[in-house]
């Protein structure tokens, strides 16, 4: 009697489970169909990530269509804000890259992908700059391989897509094209709707190339505050700002600004540092500029603080966000600062995450990126070809 009971308490859990299912399957699809064109196409699909939106283009016509849009590319970029490193070996006999996610170092390189022009080797390309996805190479031709301070061409690359153009020399000057330009820097203008190149010259010329009308032009500025212009820059609210070093007053270091708008140079603030402690590089949090310093040290033990400005136009500040000590390698290089605080590391031949907020301990998440180039960049659908007509 109990057997029987329990066999037909077995058989009512599971016609209930099936019924359950049934109608959280009815739910399911009545919600789907309930869901406007407009909220797949505006909300949903605009929020996915650039690899998925690619797939989607597949499903028909109208799709394709609306997904290539300028106004759908734009909207889809606003909600992108996952780095990418972007990685060519240089040791490979094919000329390929990989890509791995800055937020997530742990699930690896990528598979190797081609590069989709012509190299002849992978060591004669170089990562120069990128922005909203696009990223800018330098390529050293063939003819070119003797002569190996200046790039044959210089490409706008978007390495999600595929999707490449070789910029244009007109009105360009030969040191344009240097491998060892003071500062090269990709942007866009929202008011010309425009990408833009800027490229500060050895011999201390500013030129900007504009990827809408394929042009160069030299920047006409009366001060030299370009003069001392180091790599290193970042781009926060229409201005461009760098690190300015001037070795006559002793040796100190200022940030400095470019608007964008008026293309002039106005210097902002002094940093707080001098030699011997080094910049690392610029980089914008929160809507505030950052800059990675790093304290050279008579022990053996390196020390590298992240350091935020707090200028409001009226003095100088400067806080520390967070330090890391314990660097015994020569050559150590921040990457990126992860949504849960730790920062990505490279030096060597490691990439590494470090917990800045701990004792000293980093975690090895990829060995074979010794001979390479390297560059951080976000998945998005931008075209380089987008004002071709």
């Amino acid at each position: 009697m109990a057997a029987k009971k329990t066999h037909h308490s077995h058989r009512r859990r599971k016609a209930m489970a099936a019924k359950k299912t049934h109608h959280s399957h009815r739910r399911r699809k009545a919600m789907a169909a309930e869901l406007s064109p407009d909220i797949v196409l505006f909300h949903i699909l605009a929020r996915l990530p650039a690899k998925s939106v690619v797939r989607f283009k597949c499903v028909s016509k109208g799709w394709h269509s609306f997904l290539t849009t300028p106004m759908f590319t734009n909207m889809h970029l606003h909600h992108q804000n996952r780095h990418k490193l972007l990685f060519i070996p240089k040791t490979s006999s094919s000329c390929t890259f990989r890509t791995i996610d800055c937020e997530s170092p742990k699930d690896g390189l990528t598979a190797p992908r081609s590069l989709p022009f012509k190299v002849d080797s992978p060591r004669n390309v170089s990562i120069i700059t990128s922005f909203n996805g696009l990223v800018c190479l330098g390529i050293i031709g063939q003819d070119n391989i003797v002569e190996e301070e200046y790039y044959s061409d210089l490409v706008l690359w978007n390495p999600l897509t595929g999707e490449y153009r070789i910029l244009s020399k007109t009105n360009a000057h030969k040191e344009c094209y240097e491998t060892t330009t003071r500062a090269s820097v990709l942007y866009y203008t929202s008011s010309e709707d425009d990408y833009k190149l800027l490229c500060v010259t050895n011999s201390c010329d500013a030129y900007i190339y504009s990827l809408k009308s394929d042009l160069w032009r030299k920047i006409e500025s009366t001060e030299n505050f370009h003069r001392w212009i180091s790599k290193h820059c970042a781009l926060l609210n229409g201005k461009l700002y760098f690190l300015k070093y001037d070795e006559a007053i002793n040796k100190s270091h200022s940030v400095i600004s470019l608007d964008l708008k008026t293309e002039k140079f106005t210097e902002v603030t002094t940093l707080f540092f001098r030699d011997p402690m080094i910049c690392m590089g610029f980089t914008v949090l929160r809507g505030c500029i950052h800059v990675w310093m790093l304290h050279p040290s008579n022990s053996w033990r390196r020390k590298i603080e992240l350091w935020r400005m707090d200028w409001d136009g009226h003095g100088d500040g400067w806080t520390k966000v967070s330090a890391a000590c314990g660097y015994t390698w020569s050559t150590v290089q921040p990457l990126h600062l992860t949504a849960d605080g730790n920062w990505l590391m490279h030096y060597e031949e490691r990439l590494c995450i470090t917990d800045p907020n701990g004792p000293f301990k980093s975690t090895m998440v990829v060995t074979d990126m010794c001979a390479g180039i390297r560059g951080k960049y976000i998945e998005t659908l931008v075209s380089p070809n987008q004002y071709m007509k």
